[in-house]
């Protein structure tokens, strides 16, 4: 099998108002890896603190006399990767290999519970390594309109690097509304070898929140993304007069009949911003580093990087020191 299911984004707000109470409950994190980012009035919030893509927002002030929005936790897919492998949440469930994340279904059993609690946005990622999905297929269906869907806003965006296309995107739905689809080559976005589609489940609002509370009654989140899928939207053969009983495309529904077996939510290896960046560095400037090295020596390299710490952004002071924080949480340092 390989396909998997990623939680890739997740927004929530409870009533609770202090974030450090936040981030030990809902997230079972050490509120003390958590920095103030200097950020208010962001998404009408008054403070933000973050850790490694996670966001918890608050207002900030310590009086009563106020509006009571309680705290806001939103987690990008990195922030994601985070949470369910440095989270000591877990109720009890159990991983014993180690490749499932225990932790967002200890957290959708809190946030179920929770009657004051709010999901406005999660993003379920399906990714299909085996090869079932052809890019250009699903580029040429959603062109030609082969797609039976309510949702009628349709777009591709393809996009190149000199001779070659660099990236291609297939959007469902309109991006305001409260269920989109992103279909994208993930290894050409990530410049890696191999098959690697993503099919991308946007949920806000009603959605968000139902499929949360799903989440709590079963541990096949594959199944439970199959069935949004099924009956949202599906690429078709144009056999009929009528749409909705048009053939569903084989290597659509080899897909999604995969997807349904993938029982728990996967795990995937943290990559943090100033890893990306070493990444960048050593593809892009390594031969001139190992030009400067070999000519001007150690000292020259380390002296340019020492002059330009003095020219560090605050959002790049806040990188460095969110990064010393996730590895000191790792254990690293």
């Amino acid at each position: 099998m390989k396909c998997q299911v990623l939680i890739d984004w997740l927004t929530f707000s409870v009533k609770e108002k202090d974030p450090a109470v936040v981030i030990k409950t809902y997230l079972g994190l050490d509120p003390a890896l958590f920095q103030d980012t200097g950020f208010t009035q962001f998404m009408g919030y008054g403070k933000v603190m973050r850790f490694s893509d996670i966001l918890v927002c608050s207002d900030g002030r310590e009086d009563d006399n106020f509006h009571d929005m309680g705290v806001c936790v939103s987690m990008s897919g990195n922030g994601c990767r985070t949470f369910e492998t440095m989270s000591k949440l877990d109720l009890g469930l159990k991983d014993k290999q180690g490749t499932q994340s225990v932790a967002f279904p200890a957290l959708f059993q809190l946030l179920a519970s929770d009657a004051d609690a709010n999901v406005s946005r999660i993003d379920i990622a399906c990714d299909d390594r085996a090869g079932h999905l052809d890019m250009d297929a699903v580029l040429t269906k959603t062109q030609t309109n082969e797609v039976n869907s309510r949702m009628t806003a349709r777009s591709t965006v393809i996009s190149f690097d000199g001779k070659e296309r660099s990236g291609a995107t297939a959007y469902l739905g309109a991006a305001s509304s409260a269920f989109r689809v992103r279909i994208y080559d993930k290894a050409l976005e990530q410049g890696e070898p191999g098959h690697w589609i993503r099919v991308e489940l946007v949920m806000r609002g009603k959605n968000s929140n139902a499929f949360v509370e799903q989440m709590t009654h079963s541990e096949n989140v594959g199944k439970l993304a199959a069935q949004v899928i099924n009956d949202k939207f599906s690429f078709i053969d144009r056999d009929d007069s009528n749409i909705t009983r048009c053939t569903v495309c084989p290597w659509w529904q080899s897909f999604v009949d995969e997807l349904e077996a993938v029982r728990l939510v996967a795990r995937e290896v943290i990559q943090h911003s100033v890893e990306q960046i070493g990444n960048w560095v050593e593809a892009q400037v390594g031969p001139s580093l190992a030009i400067l090295f070999q000519t001007m020596g150690w000292p020259y390299i380390f002296e340019i990087a020492k002059d330009s710490a003095a020219r560090l952004s605050d959002k790049q002071i806040s990188l460095v020191t969110d990064y010393n924080s996730l590895q000191l949480a790792r254990g690293v340092v």
